[in-house]
């Protein structure tokens, strides 16, 4: 007896399958064949989704996530101090300090999305 999923009679899961397989051979042409160096071949950069479009500040996208990972709601309002005693405290990289250490003196950030505005990362757009 085949085996069959909790969804579908064996019937349904043949053509699943077929459909699957026809599918990958009809593509297969077009598809890139990893390079054998030895090493493990990646067609894209790490964490990095085909389609993204042109022109993505991917640096500054890894900056933002990295201070949003380091600075939660508690930490604001914040003066440029105390933001940098707050990343000192929860290990933030060099980069992030050698930044945040960027900004005036005097001034207090509301928010992060305030601080990100006031350092210039990009900042994503909420769906509609």
């Amino acid at each position: 007896m085949s085996e069959q999923s909790g969804t579908h009679g064996p019937a349904a899961d043949d053509a699943i399958k077929r459909q699957d397989r026809s599918e990958l051979q009809a593509h297969g042409e077009e598809w890139p064949e990893p390079e054998s160096s030895g090493e493990e071949a990646t067609w894209a950069p790490e964490g990095r989704f085909a389609g993204t479009p042109p022109g993505v500040d991917w640096e500054g996208i890894e900056l933002r996530s990295d201070l949003a990972r380091h600075l939660d709601r508690t930490a604001f309002p914040a003066t440029r101090a105390h933001l940098l005693q707050t990343l000192a405290a929860h290990q933030g990289e060099q980069r992030l300090l050698d930044l945040v250490s960027s900004l005036p003196d005097g001034a207090t950030f509301a928010s992060l999305g305030e601080l990100l505005r006031a350092l210039g990362l990009p900042m994503e757009g909420r769906p509609a």
